[in-house]
């Protein structure tokens, strides 16, 4: 069982003989877009990926799209767009100022919104920005933060909510070597899972988060080799002979249990296996000690 500003000019005769002052921009993630003789950019208004990390060199389409997200009614998304420039370093310049404008964009939402912000928020939490070559993953609800080498693409989110508990599982591909322009193949180096849950009471011990993720998840075959642990977290490294292997650890911080998985298969996996480590060791927790 497996559980992953430089701008180019596109010449486009039929739209810019629709709209004469208007250049068709292509900027250094793939992002297409409008901008007038003022400078203005135009987006469509629409959603048009998932999750896609934001970046320093495209932050202009970012920010504009987020805001024309909202707007026109799509306000997970949009929000989840500011929310992830908020989320990048602060850097003196255009990315300083594009967080600027994300903030007030977001304190309008508020206002807007009043109680119902509260659900937009945790529906928007997961937060992805590229900077040097890493993608970082920031889950803001389930309070953690990984660094992925490469591209990661989110290709599965599910939640559930009851009372007290909660539980968010996401699982994305990586391609450790692809480019943002080019991260549309459906092939991936390895998938990470990451399962979190935030139970009613606190867990008592390692042992009892592990024994309730054997439940949720059911038996398996692999071999487990144990890496490290301490009273808050257990990282092994686990296979199944020549077809597939990788890293398992869980987490626990108070009410609070994670349970991440990083796999690869067959050549790939010891060619990734560094790679792999090294985004089990970026794993944090954002608790307050």
């Amino acid at each position: 069982m497996v559980w992953l500003f430089g701008l180019t000019l596109v010449t486009r005769p039929d739209i810019l003989a629709q709209m004469p002052d208007w250049i068709l921009v292509r900027d250094a993630d793939g992002n297409r877009y409008h901008v007038d003789s003022n400078g203005k950019i135009y987006t469509s208004g629409r959603p048009e990926f998932d999750s896609r990390p934001v970046s320093a060199p495209a932050i202009a389409f970012y920010y504009n799209h987020g805001v024309e997200l909202l707007r026109g009614g799509h306000k997970v998304e949009g929000l989840s767009l500011l929310k992830s420039i908020l989320a990048m370093p602060a850097v003196e310049g255009k990315t300083s100022d594009y967080r600027s404008k994300a903030s007030a964009e977001i304190n309008r939402l508020i206002r807007k919104e009043g109680d119902r912000y509260a659900l937009l928020d945790r529906s928007a939490s997961i937060l992805l920005y590229r900077l040097e070559g890493v993608v970082v993953l920031v889950n803001d609800l389930m309070r953690y933060r990984v660094e992925i080498p490469g591209e990661a693409t989110l290709l599965r989110r599910r939640t559930r909510e009851n009372g007290k508990y909660g539980y968010y599982g996401v699982l994305l591909g990586v391609r450790f070597s692809a480019s943002a322009a080019s991260s549309a193949a459906s092939t991936y180096d390895a998938l990470i899972a990451i399962d979190s849950e935030r139970f009613p009471t606190c867990i008592g011990s390692m042992g009892a988060l592990k024994k309730n993720w054997v439940s949720n998840l059911g038996p398996d075959s692999f071999r487990r080799t144990p890496v490290r642990a301490d009273e808050k977290m257990e990282l092994s490294r686990f296979d199944d002979g020549e077809e597939f292997g990788g890293y398992e650890a869980y987490f626990l911080r108070g009410r609070y249990g994670y349970c991440v998985r990083i796999i690869s298969g067959g050549f790939e996996r010891s060619k990734n296996d560094a790679m792999m480590y090294g985004i089990m060791q970026s794993f944090r927790l954002s608790f307050p000690d």
